[in-house]
């Protein structure tokens, strides 16, 4: 039982994958801001249902939300908005390449923040298999951009380098990072249940407190969005479902593993972007790309020593 926190992760980030392309696609209809919302908003009553289920049969009754748990599930929620509407804002911009690049430096970010700041122990194994992720996500990014191939008109990659949605790519790692670290704390600090229990009240508190505030501001400042949702119901109700059993999957295993080590196995998420991409939309994988998965893959392994 003490792996079983990798398959969850797998999972969660093939539903992350999924439901990202969702969103860009949905971004072409509604605002950037209500994009975020919708993950929220059509995912929560399924969390409240895996909830249910988790306490009808794994029993645990009610929890003793104290003020830790109630502190760093706000500032779970807060960051992981702020994460998926920089996310989402970035598909908008120039430079998409090297600016969807570098959110996935979170990672490196969350190891790092966390061992000094956090609840992270990250063992000399647990450094080598996380950077092999990072450097494989590279890989993979620069050979899907065509990196050397620079057309008449497109800014050098030193350009990209220093242009906004680089800054933008860097703050939203950043956020999800301190997104991730929270969470797990959030989740630590419950007093009692499995890590299923756990992960499962985490998961629902944070959730809830997006619903809500997110709710309430885009209620008061932008109502009329609201109206778009029903002509755009069902792939809604895809991105509801499809964050709903990613953030399960998250939130447990971060309940029960160290963050860091949670989204580096989630950086197989690149390759099932990959994978989608060649088999549904006919792409051609270049070797780079296949450099990449094999990186990855090595990594993702080490975590089984």
């Amino acid at each position: 039982m003490e792996l079983v926190w990798i398959p969850i992760s797998i999972l969660a980030a093939l539903m992350q994958a999924v439901r990202t392309a969702a969103q860009k696609s949905l971004n072409e209809r509604l605002s950037t801001m209500m994009t975020t919302y919708v993950r929220s908003l059509f995912g929560f009553p399924l969390m409240v249902l895996y909830l249910a289920f988790v306490m009808g049969f794994g029993g645990g009754g009610w929890p003793s939300l104290n003020s830790s748990f109630l502190f760093y599930s706000f500032c779970a929620a807060t960051s992981q908005v702020a994460a998926t509407f920089l996310l989402i804002q970035l598909f908008t911009m120039r430079n998409f390449a090297v600016g969807s690049m570098l959110p996935k430096t979170d990672v490196m970010m969350a190891a790092v923040i966390g061992s000094i700041l956090f609840s992270e122990i990250i063992s000399p194994v647990g450094w080598i298999a996380i950077a092999l992720t990072i450097v494989g996500v590279i890989a993979i990014s620069i050979g899907r951009s065509g990196f050397g191939t620079l057309s008449e008109g497109e800014e050098s990659w030193l350009e990209a380098l220093a242009s906004k949605s680089t800054q933008v790519g860097l703050l939203t790692g950043l956020m999800f990072c301190l997104s991730y670290l929270f969470l797990r704390e959030a989740s630590l600090s419950l007093e009692a249940g499995d890590f299923l229990y756990r992960g499962a009240w985490t998961v629902v508190v944070v959730t809830g407190l997006q619903v809500l505030a997110v709710g309430a501001w885009l209620l008061s400042t932008r109502p009329a969005e609201f109206a778009a949702i029903p002509a755009n119901m069902g792939i809604c109700l895809f991105i509801g479902v499809t964050s709903a059993v990613g953030s399960i999957g998250w939130f447990t295993a971060m309940t029960i593993q160290n963050a860091s080590y949670v989204k580096a196995v989630g950086q197989v998420e690149a390759i099932f972007t990959l994978l989608i991409s060649a088999y549904y939309f006919k792409e051609h994988i270049n070797r780079l790309e296949l450099l990449g998965i094999v990186v990855i893959v090595i990594g993702v392994l080490l975590f089984l020593v």
